[in-house]
């Protein structure tokens, strides 16, 4: 099986590499020391790229790229800045939702905008006492007889551009009793009763968490994505989606590191000869490579296996995922090691890359949850029921 690029593949990614290099590259320095949020204007560049909505069919704006070529992209601007990757691939992945599982008042209301990078997005599944289970959700959703819409209470935490989105999509029970039953809702900045707040975190200092609230906020009925009752199984999906793009995301934050130190290794000089040249710096060198490539394939691997719509896709992007976020900070660690102080400095990337991947061993559902459903599919055993 060939994972090399196609031609046209490497021209679309050259020229990404060549704007980020350019006009990205340059300001992450600034904006990560004062934690400001990334121009807008970038993130309306990312839109002609096709990271926001190019996996979409043109007929609904979008390029029709396929999944291999997105990770692709999403990694070289995770390797270049981690935090501009969170902001859009959460609001990707939230207008993928309103494209293919919305009706079409809400593709006609809310994707241009997303789409343009006008507008950004929140995806709001975790709770307090919610992470890996999805099912079950705390917040509620109540019929709202007055209005023939919706009632919404309850919390959400750590939520990427849950602070500065404009919309999102929230996950809520709408069963009585013992019926677990989960609907998704669009939210929108400034509706009654929700509110936001930054939660502090290690690492994605210029897209922060936030603790969202909701105190009986009034939902419209057209605000309901597909049918009432059906959406663990939107979470699900786009969660699987999620953790190929997490694996992207490691790889390229990999590949960073491991050029940083591979740089630093041949012009710092020690005892009259380059660093580089030292044994043991060679085999940390080795490891890292290997872990490099190592992601890169199996990130292309789950890839692959989505764009074929192959059954074993899940198994893929869950392996890719668990094995990725973990290789990224062996990675991380090393190439720290092998620039020595400088590299717990701020006066060279690697610091940041560490804090800004550190989550990821953690977000799509925990490496833990990962390896227990990886055993699963292979012995047909569960170790989550009796």
């Amino acid at each position: 099986m060939d994972f090399e690029l196609a031609d046209w593949q490497r021209a679309a990614s050259d020229a990404f590499a060549d704007y980020l290099a350019r006009d990205v590259a340059p300001i992450v320095g600034a904006h990560e020391r004062e934690r400001r949020l990334p121009p807008r204007e970038l993130v309306r560049a990312m839109s002609g790229y096709g990271l926001l909505g190019g996996l979409l069919p043109e007929a609904l704006g979008g390029q029709g790229l396929d999944h291999v070529t997105y990770g692709t992209l999403l990694a070289q601007l995770a390797g270049t800045w981690a935090s501009l990757r969170s902001m859009i691939s959460t609001s990707n992945l939230v207008l993928s939702i309103i494209a293919e599982r919305g009706s079409a008042e809400q593709r006609e209301r809310f994707l241009p905008a997303l789409i343009r990078g006008d507008t950004l997005a929140f995806f709001g599944l975790t709770e307090p006492n919610v992470g890996s289970d999805a099912s079950g959700v705390e917040t509620r959703a109540e019929r709202d007889p007055a209005s023939g819409g919706w009632r919404l209470r309850g919390r959400k935490l750590y939520i990427s551009n849950g602070v500065h989105a404009d919309l999102g999509v929230v996950f809520a029970r709408t069963g009585s009793g013992n019926d677990r039953a989960v609907s998704a809702f669009i939210v929108e900045r400034g509706m009654a009763g929700f509110s936001a707040r930054e939660v502090h975190a290690m690492g994605m200092h210029c897209c922060p968490l936030g603790e969202l609230l909701f105190d009986d906020v009034l939902l419209p009925a057209d605000n309901l994505i597909g049918a009432e009752g059906q959406a663990f199984a939107i979470a699900k999906h786009y969660l699987n989606l999620g953790r190929c793009f997490v694996a992207y995301v490691c790889a390229g934050v990999s590949e960073a590191a491991y050029k940083e130190a591979c740089r630093y290794a041949g012009q710092r000089q020690q005892f009259g000869r380059p660093i580089g040249q030292f044994q043991l710096v060679q085999q940390m060198v080795a490891d890292m490579m290997t872990r490099v490539e190592s992601s890169r394939l199996l990130a292309a691997r789950a890839a692959d296996a989505l764009d074929r719509k192959s059954a074993d896709a899940q198994r893929w992007c869950s392996m890719a995922k668990r094995h990725n976020s973990d290789a990224v900070l062996r990675v991380c660690e090393d190439a720290m090691q092998v620039l020595g102080g400088a590299g717990y400095t701020s006066d060279f990337p690697l610091e940041r890359h560490y804090r800004d991947v550190r989550h990821l061993a953690i977000a799509e559902g925990s490496n833990q949850i990962q390896a227990l459903l990886l055993a699963q599919g292979e012995l047909g055993l569960s170790a989550l029921r009796g």
